[in-house]
């Protein structure tokens, strides 16, 4: 086995903070869009935070029964969900794609997994954005109406 490139502390510490902020973003409270970025983010700093887990050598525990996982319910099917379908099925994809990595031993494919989901979830704010970003007056920055 190669000798790690960073600690084994430093990659701990990197993803328990990166645990924490993913936990607060997914019971957040924020305005929809707002909350869709903050999971997005949340969701990169894992990746990340697990990239460099497997620079450590660190070793995964596989989580049984992680393809059923699910997020807040504002961002399930049945929750009536704002934006494009499309864009909504591919974080459907990421989403099962991260539970079933999640049951795996390989910490990369979790971390794909994860920048996956971020950049699925970052187009759907940015496409729930756009139509609110048009309503706005220009002068104020505020609603028109």
């Amino acid at each position: 086995m190669s000798e790690p490139l960073i600690s084994t502390q430093t990659a701990n510490e990197q993803l328990r903070r990166a645990d924490e902020r993913w936990a607060a973003a997914v019971r957040g409270l924020r305005p929809y869009g707002e909350r869709l970025l903050e999971l997005a983010d949340a969701a990169e700093h894992e990746s990340r935070a697990l990239l460099l887990s497997d620079l450590a050598n660190v070793k995964w525990n596989p989580r049984p029964g992680a393809r059923n996982v699910r997020l807040a319910y504002e961002v399930e099917e049945d929750s009536g969900r704002p934006g494009p379908r499309e864009l909504w099925a591919k974080f459907d994809r990421a989403v099962k794609q991260l539970g079933v990595a999640l049951e795996g031993e390989s910490i990369r494919a979790i971390a794909d997994a994860f920048s996956q989901l971020s950049a699925h979830t970052r187009q759907i704010a940015d496409a729930i954005a756009l139509p609110a970003a048009a309503e706005e007056d220009p002068s104020t920055g505020r609603r028109a109406g």
